[in-house]
């Protein structure tokens, strides 16, 4: 559990490091409506599919003492699934965005915040990936080559 945290702190300072020594404010990247459809929507499209017992145990798998190899494989499909759901919901709110963009091309004001929207889709779910299912995906995976080893 600690190796993980340390893990999240070390592309969360490397994350607020790039934006501050590009130029940028660290706040234009938190957005609670890309928060919500983004983070929250995934997150309980999963919970609606495994339920509350399965999402915890997905979560809980990695860092149990007794676990089976069952129980690994499930929270791994749970994981994967998750991508898989973040990533769609990315494309398909980055494809929206785009076609408002494209429907009101003559008004170039609004070019800017358009970009804006899909690049801060795209930086959620890759911040999704990274902080919290690839992490995941490899404490699970290191479970699993143990239990083999054993």
């Amino acid at each position: 559990m600690l190796n993980y945290l340390l893990a999240v702190m070390a592309i969360g300072i490397s994350f607020v490091l790039t934006v501050v020594f590009s130029g940028g404010i660290i706040t234009d990247y938190f957005d609670i409506l890309c928060i919500i459809l983004m983070v929250i929507f995934p997150f309980l499209y999963q919970w609606a599919l495994f339920g509350s017992s399965g999402v915890r145990k997905a979560f809980m798998t990695g860092f149990k003492k007794a676990v089976s190899i069952e129980d690994i494989k499930l929270a791994q499909f749970f994981f994967k699934s998750y991508t898989k759901i973040v990533w769609f919901s990315a494309l398909l709110f980055i494809v929206t965005v785009n076609l408002s963009m494209l429907i009101h091309l003559e008004d170039r004001s609004a070019l800017g915040p358009n970009i804006r929207w899909m690049l801060i889709f795209l930086s959620y779910a890759i911040i999704t990936q990274v902080v919290v299912i690839i992490p995941f995906l490899v404490i699970l995976k290191r479970r699993m080559i143990e239990l083999i080893e054993i």
